[in-house]
C-alpha cells in the first residue's frame, strides 16, 4: 500500500512539475516549485544526517539535474508557442 501511495504522490509531483513548466513565460517561476522543494528536502535530510553526499550522489545528482532539465525545456516549449502566437498574430 506504501509503495502504491508513493507512486501515486510521484506521478502527481511530476505532472503538476510538467505542467508549471509549460506555463506562459510571464510565469516562469512555477516551475521552480518543484526543483526548489527537492532542494529543500534534500538540504532537511542533508541537515539531519540522513543522507551523506559521498554515499548518496547519484541520489542527489541525477533526480536535480532532471528536474532542472524539465523545467528548461518546458520554458522553452513555452517561448517557442508563445512566438509562434505572435508570429500568427502579426500575419493577420
Amino acid at each position: 500500500m506504501k509503495l502504491a501511495i508513493s507512486i501515486a504522490i510521484g506521478v502527481l509531483v511530476v505532472a503538476f512539475h510538467l505542467w508549471a513548466s509549460r506555463r506562459a513565460t510571464k510565469y516562469w517561476y512555477l516551475g521552480g516549485i518543484v526543483p526548489v522543494a527537492w532542494i529543500i528536502l534534500l538540504a532537511v535530510q542533508f541537515f539531519n544526517k540522513m543522507i551523506t553526499f559521498a554515499e548518496d550522489w547519484r541520489r542527489i545528482l541525477f533526480p536535480t539535474l532532471i528536474l532542472f532539465l524539465m523545467w528548461a525545456e518546458g520554458y522553452e516549449a513555452a517561448k517557442k508557442k508563445e512566438a509562434a502566437k505572435m508570429k500568427a498574430k502579426d500575419l493577420t
